[in-house]
């Protein structure tokens, strides 16, 4: 439009000087097309575009969109970035994916930046298929320098774990998010300084890498809180409870609490049931509502013994909780077992030490595991 109203001014103030002139009006239509000429058609034509839909297949508008990206320059190193890429394996569909995200790789030095990152991934025992599906899904890491950041996280990570397979599966987020630095070294110092074992560091670094990745004030605020709830840092449920504190609001958190209260339990049996498992308060309030309802109106068990046990709200009422209620109605029709909280551990037992348990009533009752197959059978 700019360039446009120039030339109209220029060409009215240049023309209104001959004599019995008058400018001619130039319609807003022919304005907009003019418009789109000039900011198209130079991309368009552009040898780049070509270039992106004959090796790669990309469609015209596509390749036209990644060129744009690029400020419509044309990179020099696009071929050589291609064919090192392909020759590490990466499939056309993995290549055309990275540039579409991540156009700026064609601008790179193939053989000075490109390949020794490569050849970096590769050494630490990933295979090029592996690299492939890596980059492929993280491109942005190869905008990462070689020696200031991927050696020193990797080597950072590995000192902790080990193992560079190990290693691999857990950088790849701190490659992405170049969190290294301002979050994970902190937090792993901080950890460790709170009397968290660097094993257990580790072992979190696998299981639960949200809680390392988490922002240093966040981490701080939930290990005190933890602490002051009495969970021991050199256990598994304290990592359950950082992961619970760091990953919900507090809203979500006041939204369970009412809600396990509202089913019976005391702000005190609350408390004791997070620390013996923090989870309870990452189970969907559905699952919560249809679990209490169905163990304190189908098996008239207190919302205290629940609170004891508060594992038994993570299980599947389908796959587990259901069927096995039914076997332990039945044994107690027979009077086979007595009532008690021993009727807990039938629902927490494995599958394997379960039908064991079953295997010892066949003698009294035959039918028993029939029973159970139509139970499971009906909820599937």
């Amino acid at each position: 439009m700019f360039v446009v109203s120039i030339r109209r001014s220029l060409l009215a103030s240049d023309l209104a000087a001959i004599r019995g002139f008058s400018p001619i009006r130039i319609p807003p239509s022919a304005l907009s097309f003019r418009i789109r000429f000039l900011s198209v058609q130079p991309c368009a034509d552009s040898s780049t575009v070509s270039f992106l839909i004959e090796s790669l297949g990309l469609s015209t508008e596509t390749a036209v969109s990644i060129h744009r990206k690029l400020g419509c320059k044309n990179p020099r190193n696009a071929d050589s970035v291609i064919s090192v890429l392909k020759s590490h394996e990466f499939s056309v569909v993995q290549i055309s994916s990275m540039i579409q995200r991540f156009p700026s790789i064609l601008m790179v030095n193939a053989e000075r930046t490109l390949l020794p990152k490569l050849d970096f991934f590769c050494s630490k025992g990933l295979s090029r298929h592996l690299v492939a599906e890596l980059l492929s899904r993280h491109p942005y890491i190869l905008w990462r320098s070689l020696e200031k950041h991927l050696i020193p996280t990797f080597n950072f990570f590995r000192t902790l774990l080990e193992s560079d397979s190990k290693t691999i599966k857990v950088v790849r987020l701190s490659f992405r998010t170049g969190a290294h630095e301002t979050r994970i070294a902190p937090n792993v110092k901080y950890l460790a300084e709170n009397g968290v074992p660097l094993k257990k560091i580790a072992s979190l670094l696998q299981c639960h890498c949200c809680v390392v990745f988490a922002d240093p004030a966040k981490l701080k605020k939930a290990v005190h809180i933890a602490k002051e709830m009495g969970h021991d840092p050199t256990k598994v449920t304290f990592f359950q409870a950082l992961n619970v504190l760091i990953m919900r609001k507090r809203s979500i958190w006041d939204s369970k609490s009412r809600l396990y209260e509202k089913w019976g339990w005391s702000k005190e049996e609350l408390i004791s049931a997070f620390k013996k498992y923090p989870l309870c308060m990452a189970i969907s309030e559905d699952k919560i509502n249809r679990a209490m309802s169905f163990f304190i109106h189908e098996m008239d068990w207190k919302p205290s013994m629940i609170a004891k046990h508060p594992i038994l709200l993570s299980h599947s009422l389908e796959k587990r909780i259901i069927p096995r209620a039914a076997v332990l109605k039945f044994l107690l029709s027979k009077g086979l077992i007595k009532k008690g909280g021993s009727l807990v551990l039938f629902i927490m037992l494995s599958e394997a030490r379960f039908m064991a348990r079953m295997s010892g009533f066949q003698g009294k009752a035959p039918e028993l595991l029939a029973l159970y197959k139509e139970e499971l059978n009906r909820l599937a």
